[in-house]
């Protein structure tokens, strides 16, 4: 599989993590967990085939084609087999996609939504532009050009909400220290906590709990010698035990379970083919 990965430069780069594209010239037979991250998802398939996805482990298969919304996720959901051929995402910042998409990201939480249902004809007519172009590189100037003039203003997040995301914020692993940075927002807990799903789709403490065990899983896909005990100190976990735990909810597998596709993509862990068929 080719993957290429396009950070848009500002102002959308502040809202967008990067664009990417990735091209297989085989179908896929395995299916995947994909992994919370915080953020939301927009894909566009640069091919005709359905695609099989599973919002909730024990939920039923869905099919999606032409564009689709991958809203913040509080856990994993699973995909089936994919097809051959394209597929181009663009990854949204924590608390960023609303500014674009133009829509509030609760209502957008661990929910899948066709492009054209937010945006309407313009939804589509920019899946068929990009179904029309070849080259990688046209892909995400027609992406920065289209997106660009979709950023809703005010283009600043919340003031109270930008602080919670920054780096320093993100690396809480307490309700304690939740209500620590709620305190410093200055807002009444209901009033932060409503701001925060607004912009983010996840209350502060799920939300801060995935981005610690996005550390951790990192930690596992890169390999590098370190035990499970060691991670879970460096990410902050309690114990072992308490890493086990959140890896379980979070990617459905215990951490000497967990396949990640590549070590450039940690957010897809890989299991065994499944038996619903991509249908053609």
């Amino acid at each position: 599989m080719q993957l290429i990965r396009y950070r848009p430069a500002p102002p959308l780069g502040r809202y967008i993590e990067c664009f990417w594209w990735s091209h297989r010239h085989e179908p896929q037979e395995h299916s995947e967990h994909m992994l919370p991250s915080g953020g939301a998802q927009l894909l566009f398939a640069l091919h005709e085939t359905p695609i099989l996805c599973r919002p909730s482990a024990d939920g039923n298969w869905v099919t999606w084609s032409g564009s689709i919304v991958h809203g913040p996720q509080s856990s994993y959901y699973v995909t089936g087999a994919k097809p051959k051929g394209g597929v181009v995402g663009v990854s949204f910042r924590p608390g960023a996609a609303g500014a674009v998409l133009g829509a509030s990201m609760a209502e957008l939480a661990d929910r899948h939504v066709a492009l054209d249902a937010i945006w309407g004809r313009r939804g589509v007519d920019l899946h068929h532009r990009l179904m029309s172009t070849a080259e990688p590189k046209d892909v995400f100037r027609i992406l920065e050009q289209s997106l660009s003039a979709r950023i809703h203003r005010p283009l600043l997040i919340h003031p109270a909400v930008a602080h919670a995301l920054a780096p320093q914020a993100a690396r809480v692993s307490s309700q304690a220290r939740v209500t620590d940075v709620q305190r410093a927002s200055g807002y009444s807990p209901r009033h932060f906590i409503a701001l925060f799903r607004s912009a983010v789709g996840l209350n502060p403490k799920r939300y801060y709990r995935i981005q610690r065990f996005n550390f951790a899983v990192r930690s596992v896909a890169a390999a590098d010698g370190q035990g499970f005990g060691d991670i879970a100190a460096a990410a902050g976990y309690s114990d072992q035990a308490h890493l086990i735990r959140e890896f379980r909810e979070f990617a459905g597998v215990a951490p000497t379970r967990y396949r990640p596709s590549a070590v450039d993509r940690p957010l897809h862990h890989r299991t065994a083919p499944q038996p619903a068929p991509i249908r053609r």
